[in-house]
Parts: structure tokens; C-alpha cells; sequence
């Protein structure tokens, strides 16, 4: 994992943020922060339902939102992420499109005051759904897993909403970045190794 003192530079100075990732990813994030107080922020369905017992396994306390919700949506975040010092959020979820931040994590960012922590990962072998919108990867049995954390991301307070998308469109890029480095460093550990390369 690189970057983790970041996270635990948050947690423990009582600054508020909001873990960050693609939906695609979240399986192997949910075993890593096993511990800390936090809040999982998933959807009010059936796959929501599955997401929430997983959380309940690990201690993790989670918020259920509905689909396409809007601005109750958001009243429902907002008052979730005031009871937590961290929440995560897989941020082009829960219907996509794929890879598209919604602008509500910015917004949320914006009034609360919740720095964003973008985080990616990847996996040295992996099983990838590519019929899924969000191309779901599941890790295999064993695989050595690189995880990067990114620079938290602080965005400013009373975003308009042109600027919410700005800022959307900023972590998106950051996302798209981790992933890159998340790849490149699996490689070039192997590569020391003298291990196979990753297989998709």
C-alpha cells in the first residue's frame, strides 16, 4: 500500500473526508480499513443490501441511499456524514456511467467541509465482469493486491453547480491517474521479482 499515511493522518487529526474510489474496485477495499469508525455509503436495493451485511461484518456502520434520489439523496448523506469522521463512496456509483464522478460527493465536499481521498487499486490477477456498467473486478484466490492512496483534495466551500461538476471532473482525473500508477507499480514489483506480469 502506498500512501497510507495519508489516511491515517486524517483519521487521526479528527479531520473529516470521504474515502474515494470506483464503483468497479470497492470489493477489496472493504477488508482494509477493518477497525476504524467509518461510514459506508451504498444504495437502497438489493445489491445495497448484500453491501451492507459485508460492512456489518467488518464493523463498518453504512448509510442506504435510493437510486436517483436527488436532492433527498443528498439531505441523507449529508446527515449521515455528521455523525462520521470518514465515510467512502464509490463515486461513478450505484448505476453509472462508467467512471463518470458524480457531482454529488463534491457537493457534499463543498458544505460539510469533508476533505475527498481518492484511493485505487490493482489486482495481479483478477476476474473482470466486462457485461457490468461498472466492469466489476474480482480479485483471485492469493493475488497480490497494490494499493495507492492519492492527495486528499480539498474543495472549496459554496460550489455553484457548474462548479461541483468542475470539481467532479478534477477527481476523476485524479482516479484515472491512481489507477495508472496502482497498474505500474504491480508491474514493476514483479518485474523486481522476477514474477510473471499482471493477467487480466
Amino acid at each position: 500500500m502506498e500512501g497510507r499515511e495519508k489516511f491515517d493522518e486524517l483519521y487521526t487529526s479528527g479531520t473529516p473526508f470521504i474515502l474515494c474510489f470506483w464503483h468497479g474496485k470497492y470489493i477489496p477495499v472493504l477488508p482494509l480499513f477493518e477497525g476504524y469508525r467509518a461510514c459506508v455509503l451504498t444504495s437502497l436495493s438489493g445489491r445495497g443490501n448484500v453491501i451492507a451485511r459485508i460492512c456489518r461484518s467488518f464493523g463498518y456502520d453504512y448509510i442506504q441511499i435510493p437510486d436517483r434520489g436527488g436532492e433527498a439523496s443528498l439531505r441523507i448523506m449529508q446527515d449521515a456524514l455528521l455523525r462520521f469522521p470518514a465515510a467512502a463512496i464509490a463515486v461513478d456509483g450505484p448505476l453509472g456511467p462508467y467512471h463518470v464522478v458524480k457531482k454529488g460527493v463534491t457537493i457534499l465536499a463543498s458544505t460539510l467541509g469533508y476533505r475527498l481521498l481518492p484511493m485505487s487499486l490493482e489486482a495481479q490477477s483478477k476476474k473482470v465482469q466486462e457485461y457490468r456498467w461498472d466492469k466489476m473486478e474480482f480479485p483471485k484466490p492469493f493475488s497480490r493486491i497494490n494499493v495507492i492512496i492519492g492527495d486528499p483534495v480539498e474543495v472549496p466551500p459554496g460550489l455553484s453547480p457548474e462548479g461541483a461538476a468542475a470539481w467532479a471532473g478534477l477527481l476523476a482525473d485524479s482516479l484515472d491517474s491512481l489507477d495508472s500508477k496502482a497498474a505500474q507499480g504491480l508491474k514493476r514489483k514483479h518485474k523486481q521479482e522476477g514474477r510473471r506480469p499482471p493477467v487480466p
